[in-house]
């Protein structure tokens, strides 16, 4: 997602290393006293996560391939420049 574009405000960036923590400390509060609650938390937070990402999979393919398909060639120029036939 950084690839495109998702990082590039400071303030997404801010706010989600933030949130990421208060997430963090507030789940550790959650399982001291619940350590079942936190879990099923924990695991409906994840399913949205895994459709979140599917439906941003679907709608961005062509971008996404193409990125791909960048990075493998980048990668291949790597490997050539760094390994020369002998």
């Amino acid at each position: 997602m950084e690839a495109l574009g998702g990082n590039s405000l400071w303030s997404d960036r801010f706010l989600g290393y933030h949130v990421a923590i208060g997430y963090y400390w507030i789940l550790n509060v959650v399982f001291f006293f619940s350590p079942r609650i936190a879990y099923q938390f924990m695991e409906l937070l994840e399913a949205h996560a895994v459709d979140t990402y599917a439906t941003f999979v679907v709608q961005n393919r062509e971008r996404l391939a193409e990125l791909l398909a960048v990075h493998k060639s980048d990668f291949a120029a790597l490997l050539i420049n760094e390994h020369p036939t002998h």
